[in-house]
């Protein structure tokens, strides 16, 4: 028996360098984050400009003893400096600088959170009306405002899903299931988290206006830089947060919900906080 496969005459057909020209056609994609945010060593003043700071030292002493013993979930060590002189706050400023996260609080006390360039260790400030009402160096994986305060404000969401509109795609199916998984994820000890990727389901304006409507804006407000950039919004409805991926171009590319205490992209991991005690060494031993 001839076991050969047949080969069909190709006649004319071009192969080989040059063979694809697709004329005026142009591939279009849509571009991935390009920049990325890394550390830098902040410039270190002279040393005289730091014997005459001996309360930013002192503050250093302080964070050097929170980072070496800080562990994720544990309580965080809050150090004030609200009412250091200028030359030390100045000092402290300039060393700490600015990292990859930061964070806005809406309420009767506002909050204005910034990451320094060393993950884990946040300056948190804090008003009421106009006036400063506190002004802390924080260690922790994220500041314990975060987590009190993101759903303060949260809402049942079950009673709510009577009045559902009819013209819809697929908002009735996922608020049903974000209402599920919020209680079952209060209830459980150990709750998993829960990600709902909305990029890959078909979801018309209405759709999302409505996601939008049902669910709510809770007071917290996150953005991440690293690839592009990563904005958190907390909601109305218990643990439930909307995660959104931009490129370096401010194009969306990935739209979730998260489920979560706090989604981990906006939180400082274990290895984060070892890197700036290693980090925070470095620069003291050559400031004292």
């Amino acid at each position: 028996m001839d076991n050969q496969i047949p080969i069909r005459n190709v006649g004319a057909v071009p192969i080989g360098p040059g063979s694809q020209d697709e004329g005026d056609m142009v591939l279009d994609y849509m571009k991935m984050p390009g920049a990325m945010h890394t550390y830098d060593m902040p410039i270190l003043p002279e040393a005289e400009d730091v014997q005459s700071c001996p309360q930013a030292v002192a503050v250093l002493e302080q964070l050097q003893h929170a980072l070496d013993h800080y562990e994720v979930d544990q309580p965080s060590s809050r150090f004030s400096i609200k009412s250091l002189p200028a030359p030390d706050l100045s000092l402290l400023n300039n060393l700490l600088g600015e990292g990859e996260v930061s964070i806005r609080i809406e309420g009767t006390e506002a909050y204005q959170i910034q990451e320094t360039v060393m993950a884990g260790v946040w300056r948190v400030r804090s008003w009421i009306g106009e006036e400063l009402s506190s002004d802390v160096i924080e260690v922790a994986d994220i500041p314990a405002a975060v987590r009190e305060l993101s759903f303060s404000q949260a809402e049942p969401l079950t009673p709510k899903l009577a009045s559902l509109p009819t013209n819809l795609l697929n908002a009735p199916s996922v608020l049903v299931e974000i209402a599920e998984v919020s209680e079952k994820y209060s209830q459980d000890k150990t709750p998993i988290p829960h990600v709902i990727n909305l990029s890959l389901l078909p979801f018309s304006p209405e759709d999302h206006g409505c996601l939008t409507y049902f669910t709510g804006t809770g007071p917290v407000t996150m953005l991440s830089r690293g690839y592009g950039n990563c904005r958190i919004t907390a909601t109305n409805v218990e643990n439930l947060w909307r995660v959104q991926y931009y490129n370096s171009t401010d194009q969306l590319i990935l739209d979730t919900l998260e489920i979560v205490d706090i989604p981990a992209v906006g939180c400082a991991a274990p290895e984060d906080l070892e890197d700036s005690a290693e980090r925070l060494h470095e620069i003291r031993d050559v400031l004292v």
